[in-house]
């Protein structure tokens, strides 16, 4: 496919880089590189032309605008191979000067606090799964997202469903995402275990480093600084606490085969009065679930009053219908307690007391307690672990 600079250069007057006066938001990135639309490279503004002629058709305006928000390495030179014409990305690049688009580090958040912030469509293929924990707006939505077909040599541009993600699914991707703004996916796009399964130490003092890759070294992605590698890092599972469908507060549990951890009120007591009552509160349990870590598997047994119940929810499936939790009183004579412990899947969730529930998120590799899901919780346990210790 070869460039007519002519037709590209044209496409500036409906380029708006004010978000507020944009008829459209337009995920540039996505666009220019989605081969669906033509073309064998990598990435062709020839895409963004099709798209910008689709949208003339769909709105009936000759003069129709869109605020078109690109990653920065869309613009970045050591990529102009990608494109079939280096004067397309030359292009792009004066766009840019001249203020008639915009770049970021990744574009998504931009275009998603716009979206919702003025109302403005989207237009992309993009499905922004890991940003729903932020814009649960998203979920579901039928109206302010479209999406570009090919039909035949032409483009046209068609309502999205956005669909509903399991949180599981969401949290997946969102640290999928945070991994390869940080370059630890590999060519292939698989995160890089040589880096994750690996403690990591900041010289800045007080520093927990979230670590990245920056010519071929491991850094702080705060400071930027060297970090130096302590070794092998305990594989970790990250429990979520949603209150009513939100979450609320979470723990990492590291998997350790010679210990178990119990759950109970003292760990909900971070979470704001607002969103959780007193009489669901008081119905928690001291100690309300057992925990156990056996070779890199979590089983759980219920230690409560209140009687717990669990089931499975299976993305793109419906739940299971609600059972009891094995409890500790279900001990009979000669019974080992190991024998009553229930595995405990990604795809469970168990229902502490009735809106208050306990579920896996979808991260592989959990960082330090303080970042959070969604939040910081505002107040941990006295003792200040990531979980109660017994044993």
């Amino acid at each position: 496919m070869t460039s007519d600079l002519t037709d590209l250069r044209l496409m500036a007057r409906h380029l708006e880089g004010d978000p507020e006066q944009a008829d459209f938001l337009l995920d540039l990135s996505n666009i220019v590189r989605e081969r669906s639309l033509g073309g064998a490279d990598r990435s062709s503004l020839h895409r963004l032309r099709l798209v910008l002629d689709a949208l003339r058709d769909l709105t009936g305006d000759r003069e129709v605008t869109v605020h078109a928000i690109a990653d920065d390495n869309l613009l970045n030179p050591a990529h102009d191979a990608d494109f079939p014409d280096p004067a397309e990305p030359a292009l792009l690049r004066e766009w840019h000067d001249r203020s008639l688009i915009t770049a970021h580090a990744t574009a998504d958040p931009d275009l998603l606090d716009h979206a919702k912030a003025l109302g403005t469509p989207v237009i992309s293929s993009d499905n922004f799964k890991g940003h729903r924990g932020r814009h649960e707006w998203i979920q579901g939505n039928q109206d302010r997202f479209l999406k570009p077909e090919r039909v035949g040599p032409s483009v046209r541009l068609v309502p999205r469903d956005m669909r509903f993600f399991a949180d599981r699914e969401v949290s997946s991707a969102d640290e999928h995402d945070r991994l390869r703004a940080a370059r630890l996916l590999d060519q292939r796009g698989r995160p890089r275990s040589d880096v994750l399964e690996h403690a990591w130490q900041c010289p800045v003092v007080g520093c927990t480093p979230k670590p990245a890759l920056a010519r071929g070294k491991v850094v702080c992605q705060v400071h930027r600084t060297l970090l130096h590698d302590c070794g092998p890092r305990r594989p970790r599972v990250q429990l979520k606490i949603t209150v009513d469908g939100v979450c609320r507060a979470w723990d990492n549990l590291t998997h350790d085969d010679t210990r178990e951890f119990v759950l109970g009120r003292g760990h909900l007591d971070r979470i704001e009065d607002r969103h959780l009552d007193e009489d669901r509160r008081r119905r928690i349990s001291r100690r309300h679930l057992v925990l156990v870590s056996r070779h890199g598997t979590l089983r759980v047994l219920d230690l409560s009053t209140a009687l717990s119940s669990v089931r499975t929810r299976r993305p793109g499936g419906e739940p299971t219908p609600w059972e009891p939790l094995p409890h500790l009183n279900q001990l009979s004579a000669g019974q080992s307690r190991e024998e009553l412990l229930r595995a405990f899947g990604p795809d469970d969730e168990i229902e502490i007391v009735p809106g208050v529930l306990l579920s896996r998120s979808g991260q592989r590799w959990p960082g330090e307690r303080h970042e959070g899901v969604r939040a910081k919780p505002p107040r941990r346990p006295r003792d200040g672990d990531d979980l109660t210790r017994v044993g």
